[in-house]
């Protein structure tokens, strides 16, 4: 097949490489480089290839684009706002500045066209696999009106990157035939050239990862689209492209090396650049208006589409899906639950699932190959399987950080996503937690074994600093319930944010508290027990969470019986706490001894308590009775840590 749009095309590259170096020279940062290289890829995508809207940016139907090469920035702002998304010369000026549109990395902005937050290397690759597989579940679901692709950028970096490699591992297992990868293959890291750090056959191994591998002159557009073209009507399985490409393409100097990946060029090779591309010298951002003004006059086409395609039956029942509400009746199915004497957090989880998957149709659980564990399976919910996309249970194998970086790419999609492993693997997990928290991604976290109290399987097992850490956070919620019921409308609390939520779920048990019936999650706490005070100060508050809260009632109830005034408070959610709190008239809570209780670090708990029963070592293998005695969480233990504190 013959391509006759070339003209079109370098008149389109062009025009995305002049403003992109421009953006670059104008702020003094940024990474010239791989605009440079790419341009004519993007080019083609942009022209040929993706199926999008820029007048119905959201639309159901779209192919999606990530740049999972955040650094390349400027390539995908000049891109869209020569395509007709809402960017104007304004933005783009203002490339790196405070408060603009056009940060030093791509931040989800679906209005505009991005479709991610993407920048730490790997991240979008694994958020794209995400996107692929809820198109492919969609499909499933809703028919061919889904049959859309999703195409990702990525360079050296990304494919260096562990999530990259645990994420296209699963999407090669999964048959993913809408996945796209493009690998600027330009040889040159930012320390040098590749070879210098990498030797494998990337071929050979995506091919062994059950990819389709082609290699392509990332300036030829004949040959771009000799490998594009009939991925557009045919695609077997997902397909990795060996983009070879110049990083810094046009520069005398820096061309083909590591100085043209990451400062401004310079005046002397920005003119160089700018003649060999025949780039007008005396035009800063310089644009083909007349390509810019074609390009919004096939918007009017393409919005058309999109309403077409929006109208059919099936797309409209797809977005009802998607914006599906809490049912009200979930909500009073779970106060109806009979709850066991003592039962564990996760097993608190496994007995809410089947109502939430009854009630929230989009509702789906992924788990890092330890679903029997952590009980994050979705009973009679079917497997995710290769060519069988119906099922509501995702295996990601022990992948668990190529795990949260799809699973935020599927929330961005519109499914609503639990996943599930044990808490000292957050670890693993973090930079994809903390993105889903930059971007205001609704990504539901799931951690058992949260405490010394698993046992035997020892400090390699067991959170001592996480929950500090988590807590830590900005844009994070964290929950860490004392109760099922806490469980139970923690999880329909967590499903109605606007940010993502970690609930932190113990293996051994909860024994209930008396009454929770009129438990508010949003205030972040309850109150479990309370011997009121003879005036207006208490001799003790203790504040607890998870397990503990019981060991804290067990503790009340002792100081009581010698006379002592005592308040516990489950304190499941710090930031919804101190939301509360400064909504109270009188917000203080007055206690001669304030203490917390909680097996985990004592970071972050001064502001609530001055005395803190906490573990600030790493944990020790043992049987948990054995655990609770030697970290000193008996009642005895704790009583006596009281006397002695009261005593001086």
């Amino acid at each position: 097949m013959a391509l006759d749009s070339g003209v079109f095309l370098s008149r389109f590259a062009k025009s995305i490489r002049s403003l992109s170096i421009d953006m670059v020279e104008n702020a003094k940062s940024g990474h010239p480089g791989a605009p440079l290289g790419l341009a004519d890829v993007m080019a083609y995508l942009f022209s040929e290839f993706l199926r999008y809207s820029p007048e119905d940016p959201g639309w159901l139907g779209r192919d999606r684009f990530v740049l999972s090469a955040g650094h390349a920035s400027a390539m995908l702002y000049s891109t869209l706002f020569l395509t007709g998304y809402k960017f104007t010369m304004e933005d783009l000026k203002r490339f790196r500045q405070f408060e603009s549109k056009t940060p030093g990395h791509p931040e989800v902005d679906l209005p505009r066209g991005i479709e991610c937050t993407t920048g730490p290397l790997g991240q979008g690759i694994g958020n794209a696999v995400g996107m692929a597989l809820s198109q492919k579940m969609l499909m499933a679901r809703f028919g061919n009106i889904f049959d859309a692709k999703t195409v990702v950028v990525a360079g050296d970096g990304c494919f260096m990157e562990g999530v990259a490699q645990e994420a296209l591992s699963l999407a090669g297992h999964l048959g993913l035939n809408n996945l796209i990868v493009i690998y600027d293959y330009n040889s040159v890291t930012l320390d040098g050239f590749r070879e210098d750090s990498a030797s494998e056959d990337v071929q050979a191994r995506y091919k062994a990862e059950s990819f389709d591998v082609y290699t392509v002159d990332g300036h030829n557009y004949e040959d771009i689209h000799r490998v594009f073209a009939p991925l557009k009507l045919k695609q077997d399985r997902p397909v990795l492209i060996l983009a070879k490409t110049i990083i810094g393409y046009g520069a005398k100097k820096k061309a083909g090396t590591h100085e043209a990946h990451g400062e401004p060029l310079g005046p002397e090779e920005l003119q160089n650049v700018k003649e060999f591309h025949q780039i007008p010298l005396d035009k800063p951002f310089w644009f083909d208006e007349d390509l810019r003004a074609d390009f919004i006059d096939r918007n009017e086409e393409k919005l058309q589409t999109s309403n077409n395609w929006s109208i059919n039956s099936k797309a409209i029942e797809a977005a009802m899906f998607l914006k599906e509400p809490i049912s009200k009746e979930l909500v009073d199915e779970i106060k109806k639950i009979v709850w066991p004497e003592s039962v564990s957090g996760r097993d608190a989880l496994k007995m809410t699932l089947p109502l939430i998957a009854k009630y929230q149709k989009n509702f789906f659980t992924v788990s890092a190959d330890l679903s029997g564990s952590d009980r994050t399976a979705i009973k009679d919910g079917g497997v995710v399987r290769t060519g069988s996309f119906g099922g509501r249970v995702i295996r990601a194998g022990i992948r668990e950080h190529g795990m949260a970086a799809i699973a935020n790419g599927m929330r961005l999609v519109g499914l609503r996503i639990l996943t599930g492993t044990f808490f000292c693997f957050s670890d693993y997990m973090r930079p994809s937690i903390r993105l889903a928290a930059l971007s205001h991604v609704n990504t539901i976290f799931v951690f058992t074994h949260d405490s010394v109290g698993l046992g035997e399987d020892g400090p390699t097992h067991q959170p001592i600093e996480h929950l500090a850490s988590l807590r830590a956070m900005p844009n994070l919620l964290l929950f860490r319930p004392s109760d099922p019921l806490e469980v139970a409308l923690g999880l329909c609390f967590a499903m109605e944010q606007h940010v993502p939520v970690a609930m932190v779920l113990s293996r051994q048990g909860y024994t209930r508290t008396p009454d929770l019936k009129g438990l508010d999650i949003s205030t972040g706490h309850a109150v479990v027990f309370n011997s009121a005070p003879p005036s207006s100060m208490y001799d003790y508050i203790l504040y607890s969470t998870g397990s503990e809260v019981a060991l804290a009632v067990d503790v009340a109830k002792r100081l009581s019986q010698k006379g002592q005034s005592v308040k516990v408070i489950s304190l499941f959610n710090f930031k919804l706490y101190d939301a509360w709190l400064l909504k109270q008239s009188n917000p203080s809570v007055q206690a001669k001894t304030s203490v917390s209780i909680e097996m985990g670090s004592s970071f972050g708990w001064c502001r609530y308590a001055k005395e803190h029963v906490a573990i600030d070592s790493f944990g020790a293998s043992a049987p948990i009775k054995d655990n609770l005695k030697h970290f000193g969480f008996t009642v005895d233990a704790i009583l006596d840590r009281l006397s002695k504190h009261t005593a001086s």
